[in-house]
């Protein structure tokens, strides 16, 4: 009996898995996604027709749900796509690589990580927000005294007048 539920067992496993396999459908090559997936996508472009099957699904699954959110996510999305095609197929290994060591981390650690990552996001937003130099507001340029040798020989610059305004 014990072989016969084995062997019943055995039989299953094999049918599901080649049923799994035939499940999953090859995705579409860019040239046959919809007009709204291919702008929702458009980062991925020249990448799209060397993602495998699990890859490609992935991102049309995202993008069925992109017109469902937030602008602000819309916005993240679509710079982390820009971001991501930027990358060297090296340093997407990379990054893939550092995903993977994360997520076989325990939950303290990865909690600790991803603290680290948003100060980290906090300091090069705040940093990107800081005005230049162009964009300081301006102030009054304090009179300069004019230079000794327009003065007659021995004489004393006049002093310069106080600074208007309120003290800083």
């Amino acid at each position: 009996m014990a072989k016969a539920l084995a062997a019943l067992m055995l039989g299953l496993c094999i049918a599901l898995s080649s049923f799994a396999t035939a499940a999953e459908k090859k995705q579409p090559d860019w040239s046959q996604l919809t007009s709204a997936q291919q702008q929702i996508l458009a980062p991925l472009a020249s990448d799209w027709n060397n993602f495998d099957n699990k890859r490609r699904k992935k991102w049309l699954l995202l993008a069925k749900r992109y017109p469902r959110m937030k602008p602000e996510q819309q916005q993240r999305l679509q710079a982390q796509m820009r971001h991501w095609a930027d990358l060297t197929p090296e340093q997407r290994r990379i990054a893939r690589e550092n995903y993977a060591k994360l997520a076989k981390q325990p939950p303290e650690k990865r909690e600790v990580v991803k603290r680290k990552w948003q100060e980290h996001q906090k300091l090069k937003r705040a940093t990107q927000t800081v005005p230049t130099a162009s964009a300081a507001p301006t102030v009054p340029a304090t009179p300069v005294a004019p230079a000794a040798a327009a003065a007659p020989s021995g004489a004393v610059p006049a002093p310069l007048p106080a600074p208007s305004g309120p003290a800083r």
